[in-house]
């Protein structure tokens, strides 16, 4: 049983939020991780619920292969950096300020399925929809 690989990226000085992104994500893809984007805000109720989630343990082979690169609203609002938050959020989706933004991304780091997007195909497959369940459908999917 493994935690969900989440890593947090925070306002620091000199260094741009895209800069400190494609980073991670290229250091995540060279170790052979699918990478997801999220994009949150304290303030957000789903995003309340979708970090609980990402408190628990499932099976490494569910998802251990993903790597959460997430974003908190906040914390670049309060460094007056909010525009390098938003530039970066439309890379992957036009709307700006709704939450989350979970997406997951190809080894370019474009969007390939947002999580609403997931969850539509999991309930279509009689699933539920989980985020362990999707990255567990992710690592079927490579496995094909």
């Amino acid at each position: 049983m493994v935690g969900y690989d989440v890593r947090e990226l925070r306002p620091r000085d000199g260094h741009r939020l895209a800069e400190d992104f494609e980073r991670l994500r290229t250091r995540a893809v060279a170790e052979g991780k699918h990478v997801v984007a999220y994009f949150s805000a304290d303030w957000c109720e789903a995003c309340r619920r979708l970090d609980l989630e990402l408190g628990n343990l499932h099976p490494a082979a569910s998802i251990g292969h993903v790597r959460i690169l997430k974003m908190v609203e906040e914390p670049w609002e309060a460094a007056t950096r909010m525009n390098e938050f938003n530039d970066l959020r439309t890379r992957f989706s036009p709307a700006v300020g709704t939450y989350p933004l979970f997406v997951l991304l190809d080894d370019d780091g474009r969007p390939v399925e947002e999580m609403r997007e997931a969850k539509a195909r999991l309930e279509g497959l009689g699933l539920e929809p989980t985020v362990a369940l999707w990255f567990e459908s992710i690592a079927a999917q490579d496995a094909q």
